[in-house]
């Protein structure tokens, strides 16, 4: 992501992106792309089309590989979860801070090209939340006192 020719005096132009759809224009794109890489577990090549292999250039603007898109709605959908939701809860929670919750790619691919689904621990039998169906501490329908606990006395 270097700048173009070189021009008069032997410098070269700034770099212009092209073709940004949802990454602002003053993007630092290498940084930004080596988190994507980061995050994802992958390489260029997974949004991006393949260098040619006689030039081994490429075209990091092309949109021929569909991941392309994919990735761009995801950036939609983490940039709306940020500003959206968790700005929500900053202003409902005094002592909740956005900067630590902030969403990112990471936070659901853990350096992994497809999320693995989430599947909750099995609790030990005793740690089952209040009115947890199966949990001994639940009071019966009725209204009885649940089994195994002694019912107040007064005093």
């Amino acid at each position: 992501m270097q700048g173009g020719p070189a021009g008069p005096g032997g410098q070269r132009a700034p770099f212009k992106p092209k073709n940004l759809k949802v990454l602002p224009e003053n993007t630092d794109l290498r940084a930004v792309m080596h988190g994507y890489e980061a995050a994802l577990g992958v390489e260029c090549e997974f949004c991006h089309v393949a260098p040619d292999p006689a030039t081994h250039r490429s075209d990091k603007a092309s949109d021929a590989n569909p991941m392309k898109d994919q990735a761009r709605a995801m950036i939609q959908m983490t940039d709306d979860i940020n500003r959206k939701y968790l700005t929500l809860l900053s202003k409902n929670t005094p002592t909740y801070d956005v900067k630590d919750a902030a969403v990112t790619c990471g936070t659901c691919h853990r350096g992994q090209k497809h999320p693995a689904a989430f599947v909750p621990p099995p609790r030990p039998e005793g740690e089952r939340t209040p009115g947890a169906p199966g949990n001994p501490t639940t009071a019966p329908a009725s209204g009885a006192p649940p089994t195994g606990v002694a019912p107040a006395t007064r005093q």
